[in-house]
């Protein structure tokens, strides 16, 4: 019954079309579109909302309507090839392994708590998404899964414009934005500002563990609920001066800061064989993550009169401070004495990148790239953890669990591409050199671990595209990608996340390698668009977040390179836009996952599938009706299996006023369940089983209001990096 709703609103929704009249404005349009008058006569020139290249499929976020008063986690729910689960994460083809950037370069900020900012950014600073599942040579080659690259809009225009906006919900999320943007004579100058606070639904699960290797612990059982908020502030400026059509240098900056707390309480229950209780008692728990990061880069960009070549020089730098503690107090019910841990985790990340990049289309049919770029990225960590000694009263240094890191990365990498076009047939083939080198040292009680390793990797890439017609066109590419351990993988700090359960990183991960071909086919007809696309990877030595449990009932997880992992889906993706007032995107997938993990002796395999759906209605003089929901099953991984379905669905009314200057939104989360079933897993290890089942109140009202002002004329340039056009 509760799938069933989703239909029926979308089908409501579409039927609704039919009682609408088919009359034209004669003035400005939405995002829509611009309308023109000549002659009595009305043009409509429509922005297109989703095109794919070769190697990319880009989503234009200014063309869809629900940009205005929405926040970019409405938007990527529209995108194909992404989705979007029940508890908000963000899935690239069903998999959490894949790489963000923001215009081209990755950002601490967005690397770190993707899911959580995505629900505080604004879509309307959002030009375009690009989904890149086979990323071509110019990009980092990190991101197992592929790209997710955040195009923000340009919003350097002649004259002035700028816009305030707030938001708010039921569940005490406040929120605002705002930006200015001001031109004077050779000089742009932008700046943005938003703040954020919400509160996530409060979650309920029980997780059962069977322990095949203990008689007196061998059933576990946490009950848990958990409440989360989250707190954020952004600034970002922006300046460019451009001396004269062939120069342009551009100077930006970006602040954040973020606050997330989370309050646990778990009961844990142990019965040995007879089903008797051994130890039972209560967890308060809170955890408090700070976040910093600042950002800032300064780029310059010659144009070369003789062939068009732009050359790009850039400096980028990224700064993440960041602290977490955690506060664990055991109430002890049943065999378990007092317990009190305070654990405090501070650490500093610097990045620095410096890079040069060229880019040239010759005679319209040759294409050149090539480039270099270095990156150092340093990071400090200091772990130190107190008990309370409830005899003496007073916290004592637990000197078993202290620890400090002190690690470096340095990446050395070279690219080059040539594409050439002949008739119908464009072929891109290129090469990227990547060398890393990583040193890291390890103070704890047990003494200092250092590692340092190095890999060389070679990243090939192919594409051929032929169009056969002006609606018609087939594409094949092939490249391979990297997977590096992050520093939390690396870390052999054990972190405890209960007197039960640790977990540590581990400081011999290697790079992960795979390979990847994809297969586009898409045609299009005067009011449709569909997309068919076959996607396959092969990867050797893939790291997986492995469990085990102990004799005393203990769980201890780590990371490790153990599991040979074959993935091959198909996606559909189908757009309509029969009229001026009407528009429909959907978009499918079925895929097929198999692990294997011949040093443990472990397999698993499964079929993971998901079907998206979004629509847009004009009802009336500058009010539209949007309808979104996701649908999907099937996620697997190495220990892991996910049973039954995952849904979510929104329904949403803007209303502008004011020529479109004022526009209030009012948008519904779920608004007929009260509680959801939020995900039921299995996970198999060698000596354990353990089955969890957790809960919420997913039902979410949100009320928009935007203000825009100013006067604009023309669109002034960027320097453009790498994110040059990939066409011919």
């Amino acid at each position: 019954m509760k799938s069933k709703t989703i239909i029926l609103v979308a089908v409501s929704l579409f039927a609704s079309i039919t009682a609408i009249a088919q009359e034209t404005e004669t003035h400005q349009s939405d995002s829509l579109g611009t309308v023109r008058k000549l002659n009595e006569v009305t043009v409509v020139a429509r922005q297109e909302l989703i095109s794919t290249d070769a190697d990319k499929l880009t989503y234009n976020v200014q063309a869809d309507p629900q940009a205005e008063g929405g926040n970019l986690i409405d938007i990527l729910r529209n995108v194909p090839m992404l989705s979007i689960n029940s508890e908000d994460n963000v899935m690239l083809n069903g998999s959490s392994d894949y790489k963000v950037l923001v215009n081209g370069r990755p950002t601490g900020m967005l690397a770190r708590n993707f899911n959580q900012l995505i629900k505080t950014i604004p879509a309307s600073s959002i030009k375009e998404i690009q989904v890149i599942t086979n990323p071509p040579v110019k990009y980092d080659a990190e991101g197992i899964g592929g790209i997710i690259n955040i195009v923000m809009a340009k919003r350097l225009k002649s004259g002035y414009s700028g816009s305030i906006g707030t938001q708010g919900s039921n569940l005490g999320t406040a929120s605002g934005n705002g930006y200015i943007n001001a031109q004077l004579g050779k000089f742009t100058v932008s700046a943005n500002a938003s703040g954020t606070s919400f509160r996530n639904p409060i979650v309920y699960g029980v997780t059962d563990v069977e322990n095949y290797t203990s008689e007196d612990y061998r059933y576990q059982r946490l009950d848990f609920n958990s409440n989360n908020s989250f707190s954020s502030g952004a600034f970002s400026l922006e300046a460019s001066y451009e001396p004269d059509s062939l120069n342009l240098i551009t100077l930006s900056g970006w602040a954040n800061f973020q606050k997330m707390l989370s309050d646990y309480d778990i009961t844990e229950t142990f019965w040995n064989t007879g089903h008797l209780k051994t130890i039972e008692m209560n967890e308060p728990t809170v955890r408090t993550n700070r976040y910093k990061t600042f950002s800032g880069e300064l780029a310059y960009q010659k144009t070369f009169r003789n062939d068009g070549g732009i050359l790009t020089f850039s400096y980028a730098i990224d700064g993440n401070p960041n602290s977490t503690e955690n506060d664990v107090i055991v109430v002890p019910i049943l065999n378990y004495p007092d317990y009190h841990r305070h654990s405090f985790n501070t650490e500093h990340t610097i990045q620095q990148v410096g890079q040069i990049d060229y880019f040239a289309t010759l005679q319209k049919t040759h294409q050149i790239e090539s480039g270099a770029k270095y990156t150092l990225r340093s990071h400090v960590a200091d772990s130190q953890d107190e008990l309370w000694d409830y005899a003496e009263e007073k916290w004592v240094i637990d000197d078993s669990n202290v620890n400090d890191l002190d690690y470096q990365q340095h990446i050395f990498a070279a690219y080059a591409s040539y594409g050439y076009r002949f008739s119908k047939l464009t072929l891109k083939a290129g090469t990227r050199l990547e060398y890393t080198l990583n040193r890291g040292l390890s103070k704890s009680a047990s003494g200092n671990l250092t590692f340092d390793n190095s890999n060389f990797n070679i990243v090939p890439y192919l594409n051929a595209a032929w169009k056969i017609d002006s609606r018609n066109t087939l594409s094949a590419s092939y490249t391979r990608r990297l997977g590096r351990p992050s520093v939390t993988y690396l870390n052999p700090y054990i972190f405890e996340e209960s007197p039960y359960s640790k977990m540590h990183g581990n400081p011999d991960l290697r790079t992960v390698v795979s390979d990847a071909l994809t297969l586009t086919y898409r045609t299009s007809g005067e009011t449709w668009d569909l997309t068919a696309r076959t996607y396959g990877s092969l990867c050797n030595n893939k790291i997986e977040y492995l469990s085990e449990v102990y004799p005393d009932g203990g769980k201890v997880s780590t990371y490790r390179n153990a599991v040979i992992h074959n993935h091959i889906d198909e996606m559909l993706s189908f757009s309509w836009s029969p009229g001026e007032r009407f528009s429909l995107q959907t978009s499918a997938m079925l895929g097929y996952n198999w692990f294997h993990a011949p040093s443990l002796e472990q397999k698993n395999d499964g079929i993971g599938w998901s079907f998206d759906l979004s629509s847009n209605v004009d009802l009336w003089k500058g009010a539209m009706g949007f309808v979104a929901g996701s649908i999907s099953g099937g996620e697997t991984t190495l220990q892991r299996t996910y049973h039954g379905v995952d849904y979510v669905y929104s329904l949403g009314l803007r209303q502008g006023f004011l020529q479109n200057r004022l526009i209030l939104t009012a948008r519904a989360i779920m608004p007929f369940q009260n509680r959801y079933n939020g995900s039921t897993r299995d996970t198999y290890a060698e000596n354990y089983h353990q089955h969890n089942v957790s809960w919420y109140n997913p039902r979410q009202f949100y009320l928009g209001l935007t203000w825009r002002f100013g006067k604009t004329t023309i669109n002034l340039r960027h320097a453009k990096k790498t994110e040059v056009s990939d066409k011919l």
